[in-house]
């Protein structure tokens, strides 16, 4: 039995502040390629600027959630911001292109339904901007649907 030895820490500061490090520096490089990724979607046309403007929203909605998740409300919100801006290009594009139009409104539904996930995590004060945005998408959708359908894509009346 061991009940007399004492016991050893497991705790190694060098390693923490080492992970530490590790963490901030692939958030940095991540940011780097946001970065990189928003400025070849702002330069784009046609059915490349629908695909990296989708890519940008679906990364920018990510890092919202982290930054909510670190405590970061104001950042999170210009995060949720630059999500909206590149989601209504790539709805833009798709219509003034009249390609893409049925994959937009399939990532547009999956960025919804995350956006909506996202701020049913949040604090009840800083849920409206999120559920004014959620909204907004499900305009987006329509918008993509009518296209696509016309007349047709009209929403049902819910019967109560």
């Amino acid at each position: 039995m061991r009940a007399n030895t004492p016991k050893r820490s497991n705790r190694n500061p060098g390693a923490a502040w080492l992970l530490l490090c590790g963490v901030c520096a692939v958030t940095a490089v991540a940011q780097q390629e946001l970065a990189n990724l928003k400025s070849r979607a702002d330069a784009a046309q046609g059915i490349e600027r629908i695909n990296l403007s989708l890519e940008v929203s679906h990364q920018e909605l990510e890092y919202a959630n982290k930054l909510y998740t670190d405590g970061e409300v104001e950042k999170a919100e210009v995060a949720i911001g630059d999500t909206m801006i590149y989601i209504n290009r790539a709805t833009e594009a798709a219509i003034k292109s009249n390609k893409r139009l049925k994959q937009t409104e399939i990532d547009l539904r999956k960025l919804q339904h995350r956006m909506h996930d996202i701020g049913m995590s949040l604090n009840v004060d800083d849920r409206p901007a999120v559920d004014k945005d959620v909204v907004e998408i499900e305009q987006l959708r329509a918008n993509l649907l009518a296209k696509m359908f016309g007349d047709k894509a009209e929403p049902k009346e819910k019967s109560q």
